[in-house]
């Protein structure tokens, strides 16, 4: 005689398949969550580019000389676009979201 206290096979496999379901799904939260990590340290390493390339010198220029030479422009726009670079380096990284 069965009693009602002993699962049944198909209640095993049920519940071993939302476990599966469920294990997926914290996996994927879990890769979400570390790329959107991964993607905001890349754009605040393009926002310390832009504010050390670009604002120091441009600060430094103004206060000593108030002129900016034309090495100093050319520094500037290597470090532009080296920010402009990793921030749309970390708008890829975005595209492996699942």
């Amino acid at each position: 005689m069965a009693s009602g206290l002993q699962p049944d096979e198909e209640g095993e496999e049920d519940g071993d398949e939302e476990r599966e379901r469920a294990q997926l799904a914290r996996d994927i939260l879990v890769h979400n969550e570390q790329v959107k990590l991964t993607a905001n340290l890349m754009n605040i390493g393009a926002a310390g580019f832009a504010i050390t390339g670009i604002v120091a010198p441009l600060t430094a220029a103004m206060a000593t000389t108030g002129r900016v030479t034309a090495l100093t422009l050319a520094l500037m726009a290597v470090w532009f676009v080296l920010g402009v670079g990793l921030h749309f380096g970390a708008r890829l990284t975005l595209t492996t979201l699942r």
